[in-house]
């Protein structure tokens, strides 16, 4: 038998390279340092549960500002000009309600049958009551007789009169004087202050303490024997204002 020679190859084993300690700590520390500057984002950073339970922070501009201003000054003179208005009429009905001017006259039922009294003093002249300060007074008007003078509502200490200066009416039967708080005689609802003393002069009629006398303002010259209303008085605070020339 012929021998076969077999060769064989070695293998040479090559080694291994040697990774040094440096080498593995500089890779670990590159590592390190881009991981670091790696930024990771939170999905729940801008959610909060609570944001829309809260009011919305709201900044105004200094434009808005002054324009918020404008609307409240302006909101402001709306309503002082309306109170104005309201008090304005308020005003004007009080004074045409209490203006000047005839009423048709009321029944009154005197229960009499006998010719009335006569005033029996033509001028009577009483001073003015001692201390007395003016509350109020108003000239006469005419309605069926002509009358002069003015009315005064006097206060003196504790007393309260009416006060009739330059006064003058013609005779008449049955002439009294009333408070009333309107321009007509209403029986039940107006003051008697008695059968009147003199048709011409400066007359003092007292008034009881208990009567109001920003109720009973008006007062009115009247026969209750005729039925006539002779003129009135309207009463009111300040000074007279100038006489109507006739």
């Amino acid at each position: 038998m012929e021998k076969k020679i077999i060769k064989v190859r070695k293998i040479n084993k090559t080694k291994k390279p040697i990774i040094k300690k440096e080498a593995i700590k500089k890779a670990i520390g590159d590592i390190t340092e881009k991981i670091k500057t790696i930024r990771v984002t939170n999905p729940f950073k801008n959610i909060n549960i609570l944001q829309k339970f809260r009011k919305p922070k709201v900044v105004m501009r200094k434009t808005y500002q002054k324009k918020t201003w404008k609307k409240v000054a302006s909101m402001i003179l709306v309503a002082i000009i309306i109170l104005a208005i309201i008090v304005g009429i308020i005003f004007l009905v009080k004074k045409i309600k209490n203006s000047p001017r005839p009423l048709p006259k009321n029944s009154i039922n005197t229960n009499s049958q006998e010719p009335g009294n006569v005033i029996e003093i033509d001028n009577l002249d009483e001073n003015f009551p001692d201390n007395g300060e003016i509350i109020s007074q108003g000239r006469f008007n005419n309605v069926e007789q002509i009358l002069k003078g003015k009315a005064l509502f006097v206060k003196s200490g504790g007393d309260v009169f009416l006060r009739l200066e330059g006064f003058e009416t013609v005779n008449g039967q049955d002439m009294h004087i009333y408070l009333s708080p309107i321009l007509n005689l209403n029986p039940e609802d107006a003051i008697d202050l008695g059968i009147m003393k003199s048709t011409t002069g400066n007359v003092n009629y007292k008034v009881e303490k208990s009567v109001d006398l920003e109720k009973y303002f008006n007062v009115l010259i009247w026969s209750n024997r005729f039925n006539a209303f002779f003129g009135y008085a309207t009463l009111q605070k300040g000074e007279l204002l100038p006489e109507n020339p006739i």
